[in-house]
């Protein structure tokens, strides 16, 4: 039960770390989402600025979750994972998202779309350079 929209919510006070951000997203809309880095300023007892990074940084950790689980879930190694998602901006991608500019899983969908791309494109390229000689 929140008391506020800026008052953290009382059973995450009682916590730390990712489960005390899990309870403060549950049921957010985007405004909400904005408003989130007051509570773990409040949570955390740090300033805006710090909130901010540690709330960029849980959708980072998220979003990578989610792209490395779809991406295995369709044949890609770990490995594979690591080459290819260093080319990605998903920093970029978590701070809109900590934001309320994008939903994280339209992050996910569009960073999974990137991987791929990347993926196949040294071999869209040979094809083509064959073809047309």
């Amino acid at each position: 039960m929140q008391n506020s929209n800026d008052e953290p919510n009382v059973e995450s006070l009682k916590l730390r770390g990712r489960r005390a951000i899990d309870i403060e997203h549950k049921n957010k809309v985007k405004e909400d989402e904005i408003r989130i880095n007051i509570k773990i300023s409040n949570i955390y007892s740090v300033d805006l600025e710090e909130a901010k990074d540690i709330h960029i940084n849980y959708h980072l950790d998220r979003i990578l979750f989610f792209l490395m689980g779809r991406a295995k879930k369709n044949g890609m190694t770990d490995s594979m994972f690591v080459d290819r998602v260093k080319n990605l901006d998903i920093y970029e991608h978590a701070s809109m998202v900590a934001q309320g500019e994008l939903i994280e899983m339209a992050a996910v969908d569009v960073l999974y779309k990137e991987l791929c791309e990347a993926e196949s494109k040294g071999s869209r390229e040979d094809r083509y350079i064959n073809f047309y000689g």
